[in-house]
């Protein structure tokens, strides 16, 4: 399906193909609010990083708090295109949620930027406010949505429970991933493997997704959905 047909937030190219002023602001931001948080990333160090004056910033963000609007809907839009590359729409939904949960995990593997600012983002989003968490819900549901006969499964609202289990997957494992790091380490008795590789292993060897109880999605904390 092309990518047209879902709607996802315009973006310009990817940082190593767009070289603008506007876009290595872009990743500056991107590399700093994940390093420091975006409370201590100032837009000062964002010029310096990005090689330009703090007044080219203005021009093309306005302020601080727009250009992580920016930033936001960069990485959903980067996390939707390898999405859509990689889900066979055609399948039931059962299996197109669980090739969404590897494209997207694949997405951020190849994007360690990426998958910083997105795991600074869910540690420090502890009222679930942040945008790029909300768009990725919506994008979650639009592409769930394009599967054929998707609303007509039971329930109030059939996709909420497998919008869900893409999303914890996907995000918790950003969560808890150090955790996997430190203890392969513990077991292996040396350091630590690096981000992406070794502690991937507990969600790659998981079972695909089952069908969830709607109740469920509607009644606990997404962190709660259970399957049969």
């Amino acid at each position: 399906m092309p990518i047209s047909s879902i709607a996802l937030p315009p973006t310009a190219a990817p940082p190593s193909l767009d070289l603008t002023g506007k876009a290595r602001i872009r990743h500056a931001a991107l590399q700093l609010f994940a390093s420091k948080g975006y409370a201590q990333a100032s837009l000062r160090r964002i010029a310096q990083r990005a090689n330009v004056s703090l007044a080219l910033i203005g021009h093309h963000f306005g302020s601080k708090l727009l250009l992580r609007d920016a930033v936001d809907r960069w990485v959903v839009r980067r996390l939707g295109e390898t999405a859509l590359s990689s889900v066979d729409l055609r399948v039931p939904l059962a299996d197109a949620a669980a090739q969404l949960v590897r494209a997207y995990q694949a997405g951020l593997d190849a994007e360690p930027d990426m998958r910083a600012y997105l795991r600074r983002t869910v540690l420090e989003d502890v009222r679930g406010e942040a945008q790029v968490l909300s768009l990725s819900l919506d994008q979650i549901r639009q592409i769930l949505g394009q599967v054929p006969g998707a609303m007509r499964a039971s329930g109030a609202d059939p996709l909420a429970p497998w919008q869900a289990q893409v999303f914890v997957q996907v995000f918790g494992q950003l969560v808890l991933e150090p955790a996997l790091r430190r203890d392969i380490a513990r077991r292996a008795g040396g350091d630590a493997p690096p981000p992406g590789t070794e502690a991937r292993l507990p969600f790659a060897g998981a079972p695909a997704l089952r069908r969830p109880r709607c109740a469920d999605a509607v009644a606990v904390p997404l962190g709660l959905i259970h399957s049969r």
